[in-house]
């Protein structure tokens, strides 16, 4: 594999383009490109991940999920839930949203307002969310994995 060295060093810093490799089932989906549209497509908003038929193209994924989340304003997630690996990240598009998460046994409320502002969270982090304004939120859990989630008890 052809890389980009560091003169001074010789290490490697990254691959060039034209050397990457297809890996996984995402770089030998078929067809190689999926379009679409999210909400139209999604399963309550996810419309990329290992819940979607290989036929699906590059919407059937396990390294990934992402979905589109339309909120009503007081929309909210009633309980605590947790992935067993990976992590998440949630991206506002537009409106207000709460995200809660428990972090060495205390509860800590991100508020995100300004389109752009996320929340990133590991593996076993409880969290849970509020739309206090109508909002669009994209999620991204990592990997996917079937029975990932785990529902905890009431946020309240």
């Amino acid at each position: 594999m052809k890389s980009v060295l560091a003169e001074r060093d010789r290490k490697r810093l990254f691959p060039l383009e034209s050397d990457r490799e297809p890996r996984g089932e995402a770089m030998n989906a078929t067809p190689a490109f999926t379009v679409g549209n999210a909400v139209a497509d999604g399963r309550r908003g996810w419309f990329i991940g290992q819940f979607f038929p290989a036929e699906s193209g590059m919407c059937s994924q396990s390294t990934l999920e992402v979905k589109w989340g339309q909120h009503p304003k007081g929309d909210r997630r009633p309980s605590f839930a947790a992935s067993r690996f990976g992590g998440t990240i949630c991206v506002l598009i537009s409106g207000r949203f709460l995200v809660k998460l428990v972090v060495d046994g205390e509860t800590r409320e991100v508020l995100m307002t300004a389109p752009g502002d996320y929340t990133a969270f590991g593996a076993g982090i409880p969290h849970s969310w509020e739309a206090l304004e109508e909002s669009l939120v994209i999620s991204i859990r990592f990997p996917s994995i079937e029975g990932n989630q785990i529902e905890l008890p009431d946020a309240d």
